[in-house]
């Protein structure tokens, strides 16, 4: 039994991966007529037990929700807000332009991607070290390239926010370290997830397990992804998140045996992995197309 909706959709296909010498081409705004295919339980089963406050999860394509619990709770998100600087950065800047790392951005606390001051590095490896090792030193490095400031940036953050109709959701810096005031929800991390997604190019970082990148005098930075899930049940990417405040987070990109993409948010959880893993199988065994 099958289901169809007609949408019009205003973003582009998720299409082939584009040369990541250019980040952002992939992103087509013109409007499209998508025939999406509605997901529907065809298998009634108790959900599974997860430890996280907040959960979601969705249809990539149909946008059509697939379970939920307190999507809407404002909670603090820790480094999933590294998804809002990784926009503003792919969307405004040259990939192939050099930043100039400053004793700031270089000096910032958590993790890190292991810059050093004044070395000269590109946006697009900058990206590859916040979306793959999430380091806190790349998301200040860009935002300060951005905007100039870390507190222009923010500003910035908060107006896209807006832009995109993130309701619950306010920004205090681009790293996601603890911060009074910051907060998000799993169904506005749901719509920027969706929107990041458009890009080839982001599908291609966040699903790299390991890679190594260069500054521009040739030193190395090995990274390694903080999603131990990568490559299993299907999961594709997306980011990790946590801190004493948020707890363990998790946004992870999937498709299904038979082809169909879902995005799934576990926050302030206990166990990210585990809530995440047997999220997405339940999944699969209830949901058909």
């Amino acid at each position: 039994m099958f289901e169809t909706l007609f949408t019009l959709l205003l973003a582009g296909t998720l299409g082939t991966s584009a040369p990541m010498s250019n980040l952002a081409s992939s992103f087509d705004e013109s409007q499209l007529l998508h025939v999406s295919q509605m997901p529907y339980q065809e298998v009634e089963s108790l959900t599974p037990y997860m430890s996280a406050n907040s959960v979601l999860a969705i249809d990539l394509d149909s946008q059509a929700t697939l379970y939920e619990n307190n999507a809407n709770a404002v909670v603090p998100i820790a480094s999933l807000t590294k998804l809002m600087t990784a926009y503003i950065a792919l969307t405004e800047n040259d990939p192939n332009g050099i930043v100039k790392v400053s004793a700031n951005a270089a000096g910032t606390i958590g993790s890190r991607m292991g810059l050093y001051t004044n070395e000269e590095i590109t946006v697009k490896n900058l990206l590859f070290g916040l979306l793959i090792r999430s380091g806190n030193d790349a998301a200040v490095a860009l935002a300060e390239h951005n905007a100039g400031s870390v507190s222009n940036f923010v500003e910035k953050m908060n107006q896209k926010a807006a832009e995109l109709g993130l309701e619950n959701t306010v920004y205090k810096n681009p790293t996601g370290l603890d911060s009074s005031g910051a907060h998000s929800s799993a169904r506005d991390l749901s719509i920027l997830s969706t929107r990041l997604l458009k890009f080839s190019s982001i599908q291609e970082i966040v699903g790299i397990q390991k890679t190594s990148v260069s500054s521009q005098s040739g030193h190395a930075h090995e990274l390694t992804n903080t999603n131990i899930l990568l490559g299993q049940n299907g999961i594709k990417g997306l980011k990790t998140g946590k801190t004493l405040a948020a707890g363990e987070c998790l946004i992870s990109f999937a498709e299904s045996p038979d082809g169909h993409e879902i995005i799934t948010i576990v926050l302030g959880s206990a166990n990210r992995f585990t809530d995440t893993k047997a999220l997405v199988d339940w999944i699969y065994n209830s949901f058909a197309w």
